[in-house]
C-alpha cells in the first residue's frame, strides 16, 4: 500500500478516453502503455490494460499478477482476489503473490479464507526473505483469527453510520476536524488536489462544503489537509504536500489567528520536525498546563518502521523555534509497520490511532493507549463496529457533536459498495452510566455517626453464581462510591472493619443510566465505639475540601452544588451545612476557590502571579527482546481476583502460559500468568520483561480479562502494584495505572 494512502490518500484515477482504441492496438504495444502507466502511478489504466491483456492472453498468467498487483494497490480487494488467484502458488515466478492474494482475502472480509491462503504461502514459500516473512505472516493470522472472534469484540452500544452525501464524495474525503457544536472540518480530493474544506450541520441535514476563505489563495503547496486546532481556536496545525515523482513530499505547517476572521500565513515548522526528504504528516496538539504538545506520524530516522507516532513540546507564548527536538512515542505505541493519524483525547488522556503492523482484523485499525509522551500503556484494538476488514482510521472524538468520526474504505450498503475510497463516518455511543454509593454508618440506633476506614470489595456476580472481586476501596471518610458498573448485571458489595460485623447486599443493574444511593449500617461487636472509629467535625471539613489544600498555590476548586465530585452523591447532615460554610468563604475570593491556612482555617483564593508549574504526564506494544532480570527477579502477570477459582473461565490462557494462584486475604485467589516453563533458576515467572508485556498485549488484545497488568517478583516476593507498559524515558516500569483506573488485586471484565 503506497505511502500516498496514508498522507493525503489521493489515487488520481485519470481514466483515459483512449482506454478503448488501446484494447485495439496489439496485446505488446498495450503491454507497454500498461507498464508506462503503472511507473507513472495511474494504476486504474495499468490494471484495466493487464486485465484486457491476460482475458485475451490466459496463457501468460503474468498479467494476471500485475492486474491483482494494481487492483491491491487501488483497494479493489475482490478484482485483486480474482487476478492474484490465477499465480497464487507461483511465488518463485513471482513478487509473492501468495502473500498479496491473502492479504486481498483478509481486506475483503474472508478471513477464514485468508487464514488458510496464508499458512499455504508460508508453508510452500522459500524465498531469501522467508524469516522476515514468517514473523509479517504470522501476525496476519493473528488479524485473521481476531476477525473470526468479532462478535466477541464488538461494542453494541456504539452505533456508525455513513456520513451525508453532502460531505462523502465520489472520491476521497478524510481527516475530519470537529470544531464548535455544528461545524465539521475535513479534507477532500477535489480536481485531484486535496483541500480542507468546511461544512455546518443544520436540522435539515449538513450544508454543502466550501473551502474555508482562510484556506484561499495563501498556500504554499498544491495538496493541504490532516489539521489540528489548539484547544483556544487560536492555532491551526495542518499538513502541505507536493507530489513529486509520483510520491508526496509532505510537511507541517502553522497558522495563527491574527485578528476574528485574520489569520497569519502559513509558517513551515523548523526543520528538525520536517527534515528533507521525510514525510511529515497527521499533526495533532494537545493543551496543556505550561504550553502545547505536537503529536505527529513521519517517516524519519530513528523509528521502529514505516511511519512512527513523535511528539514535539513548546511552552506557552513560545516561538515555534522553541519546539522541543521530536520525540518517537516508543514501543508501546509504534511498530515496524506504520502508525498514522494521531488523535488525542485529553478527558480520558487516551491517544487513538491507526497502525497496519499490529493484530488488525484488516489493514489499518484503530488502536487506543492510555498516556503521555513517553509513558504509554499496552496499545489496545478498538474492536468492532469502530473497525472493519477495510482501512479504518482518524479516530477523532467530540463531545459537542455527541460521539465521533472516522475515515474508512469499508463498503457500507447501501450508502456505498466500493472499496476503491475513502469516506467519512459518524459513530454515536448509547452512553448508559450505572453507578453506586453511600455512607457507612454506626447502626441505626445511632446513625449520626459515620465509620472511618471500612474495607468495601465489589464483586460481580456470573451466571453460575461466581463471586469476583472487580474493585476494593478502603473508605477512610464514610462514604463509598463505585462508578462505571455494567447494564445487565449482578453485583456483590462486601464490607469489612474489625470489631464490627461483617455486611453484604448484592443488587442488580439494568440496560439503564441510574445513580444508585445505598447507606450502610455496621454493627459494632462491642458496645462501647472507639472514637477513633468515628468520623470529627474536621474529617467532615476534610471529606469536603481535602487537606493538602494547605495554601493558596494548591487552592481548591469548590463544587457550585452540593454534590460530591467523586462520587455524584448529595452532601447531606452535617457535611451540607460544612458545604455551606465553605461556600461562603470561597465567595469572598477569585474562582470559588479555597484553602486551609497553618491554623486550619479556611481560607478565600485570591489569583496567583506566578504561572502554574507543568503537569508532569505519567502512564505507559510487541516489544523486542530485553535484558534477562537477576536470577532473583521475575515477572507475572495478574489477570484477576476471585473467591472461588472456576478454571473453565481461563482456559483461553493456557495458550500463552500456565495459570498460578496465590492466596491472599478475605480468602480471595489471585490469578496469574507465568512462562510454560521454568526458567533456569526454577523460579516461576518471566524473565524478561519484554516477555511479560508482549504475553500482556496479547491478553488485552484477545481475551476478556481487559485490565489485566505485569507485576514483579523479587525473591518469589510480590513488589509493587504492577505496570501496563514500558517506560521509555527511563528503561523501568511503572505504574501506568492514574489513580482510581485499576485497583489493586481488582479485575473489571466479564
Amino acid at each position: 500500500m503506497k505511502l500516498l494512502l496514508y498522507t493525503f490518500l489521493i489515487f488520481l484515477f485519470n481514466i483515459s478516453d483512449t482506454i478503448a482504441q488501446e484494447n485495439r492496438i496489439s496485446w505488446r504495444k498495450r503491454a507497454k502503455l500498461a507498464l508506462d502507466y503503472e511507473k507513472n502511478g495511474d494504476l486504474y489504466n495499468a490494471a484495466v490494460l493487464y486485465q484486457g491483456i491476460y482475458e485475451e492472453k490466459t496463457d501468460k498468467p503474468e498479467y494476471s499478477f500485475r492486474a491483482g498487483v494494481c487492483f491491491l494497490e487501488l483497494r479493489d480487494y475482490q478484482s485483486a482476489i480474482k487476478y492474484l488467484e490465477v499465480v497464487k502458488n507461483d511465488n518463485d515466478k513471482y513478487d509473492k503473490p501468495g502473500y498479496k492474494y491473502s492479504l486481498a482475502l483478509k481486506q475483503a472480509g474472508q478471513p477464514a479464507k485468508a487464514k488458510n491462503a496464508f499458512i499455504s504461502f508460508l508453508n510452500n514459500y522459500q524465498g531469501d526473505d522467508k524469516n522476515k516473512y514468517k514473523e509479517i505472516v504470522e501476525n496476519e493470522i493473528k488479524g485473521c483469527n481476531y476477525a473470526l472472534k468479532a462478535k466477541e469484540f464488538t461494542n453494541t452500544s456504539v452505533t456508525v453510520m455513513h456520513l451525508s452525501s453532502i460531505v462523502n464524495s465520489a472520491t476521497t474525503e478524510f481527516a475530519p476536524i470537529p470544531f464548535s457544536e455544528n461545524v465539521l472540518y475535513f479534507s477532500s480530493i477535489s480536481n485531484g488536489n486535496a483541500k480542507i474544506q468546511r461544512t455546518t450541520r443544520q436540522q435539515d441535514g449538513w450544508t454543502l462544503p466550501q473551502i474555508p476563505s482562510i484556506f484561499e489563495g495563501n498556500m504554499v503547496k498544491s495538496h493541504f489537509g490532516n489539521g489540528s486546532f489548539s484547544e483556544d481556536g487560536k492555532r491551526f496545525y495542518f499538513t502541505q504536500c507536493d507530489i513529486v515523482s509520483e510520491k508526496p513530499e509532505c510537511a507541517i505547517y502553522f497558522m495563527e489567528r491574527i485578528v476574528e476572521n485574520k489569520w497569519s500565513d502559513p509558517i513551515k515548522l523548523p526543520d528538525y520536525i520536517n527534515p528533507d526528504n521525510v514525510n511529515t504528516t497527521h499533526p495533532c496538539v494537545v493543551s496543556v498546563q505550561d504550553g502545547e504538545i505536537l503529536y505527529f506520524s513521519s517517516n524519519r530516522s530513528g523509528g521502529r518502521g514505516g511511519l512512527d507516532l513523535w511528539y514535539t513540546t513548546r511552552k506557552k507564548d513560545g516561538k515555534l523555534s522553541s519546539f522541543t527536538l521530536p520525540r518517537n512515542l516508543g514501543r508501546n505505541i509504534n511498530s515496524p509497520g506504520d502508525e498514522i493519524s494521531p488523535f488525542y483525547h485529553p478527558i480520558s488522556g487516551v491517544l487513538y490511532y491507526s497502525s497496519n503492523g499490529r493484530v488488525s482484523a484488516g489493514g489499518l485499525d484503530i488502536f487506543k493507549s492510555r498516556g503521555q509522551k513517553l509513558h504509554w500503556e499496552v496499545s489496545q484494538n478498538l474492536g468492532f463496529p469502530v473497525n472493519s476488514s477495510a482501512d479504518d482510521l482518524y479516530y477523532t472524538i467530540s463531545e459537542p457533536h455527541g460521539g465521533g468520526y472516522l475515515v474508512s474504505n469499508r463498503p457500507f450498503p447501501p450508502e456505498r459498495s466500493t472499496t476503491t475510497d475513502d469516506d467519512i463516518f459518524y459513530f454515536g455511543v448509547e452512553s448508559v452510566s450505572i453507578n453506586i454509593g453511600g455512607s457507612v454508618y454506626i447502626n441505626q440506633i445511632d446513625s449520626s455517626r459515620m465509620i472511618r476506614d471500612v474495607n468495601v470489595r465489589l464483586f460481580k456476580i456470573s451466571s453460575n453464581l461466581d463471586e469476583e472481586l472487580i474493585d476494593e476501596k478502603l473508605v477512610s471518610k464514610g462514604r463509598f462510591y463505585f462508578d462505571n458498573l455494567e447494564p445487565d448485571c449482578s453485583y456483590l458489595v462486601l464490607f469489612n472493619k474489625a470489631d464490627y460485623e461483617e455486611f453484604n447486599y448484592s443488587f442488580a443493574t439494568l440496560n439503564q443510566s441510574v445513580d444508585l444511593v445505598s447507606d450502610i449500617y455496621m454493627s459494632p461487636l462491642h458496645s462501647v465505639v472507639s472514637k477513633s472509629d468515628v468520623i470529627s467535625s474536621r474529617d467532615i471539613m476534610y471529606f469536603i475540601m481535602p487537606a493538602e489544600h494547605h495554601s493558596n498555590e494548591t487552592a481548591y476548586q469548590l463544587p457550585i452544588k452540593p454534590i460530591d465530585p467523586l462520587s455524584g452523591l448529595l452532601y447531606t447532615g452535617d457535611t451540607l451545612a460544612t458545604f455551606y460554610e465553605f461556600d461562603a468563604i470561597a465567595g469572598l475570593g477569585d474562582s470559588r476557590k479555597l484553602f486551609y491556612d497553618e491554623s486550619g482555617i479556611p481560607q478565600p483564593f485570591h489569583l496567583p502571579v506566578s504561572l502554574p508549574e507543568e503537569v508532569s504526564g505519567s502512564v505507559d506494544g510487541p516489544y523486542e527482546p530485553s535484558d534477562i532480570s537477576p536470577s532473583s527477579v521475575s515477572y507475572k502477570i495478574q489477570v484477576s481476583a476471585v473467591r472461588n477459582f472456576k478454571a473453565d473461565k481461563f482456559k483461553d490462557l493456557k495458550q500463552i502460559g500456565r495459570l498460578f494462584m496465590e492466596d491472599i486475604d478475605g480468602g480471595l485467589k489471585r490469578i496469574l500468568v507465568i512462562n510454560k516453563e521454568k526458567n533456569v533458576e526454577g523460579i516461576d515467572g518471566f524473565k524478561r520483561k519484554s516477555d511479560a508485556l508482549n504475553v500482556l498485549s496479547f491478553i488485552l488484545n484477545n481475551t476478556r480479562f481487559d485490565y489485566a497488568f505485569v507485576v514483579k517478583y523479587v525473591n518469589g516476593e510480590r513488589v509493587g502494584d504492577g505496570f501496563r507498559g514500558w517506560n521509555e524515558e527511563e528503561g523501568l516500569e511503572t505504574d501506568s495505572r492514574p489513580d482510581g483506573y485499576i485497583p489493586k488485586d481488582s479485575y473489571d471484565g466479564f
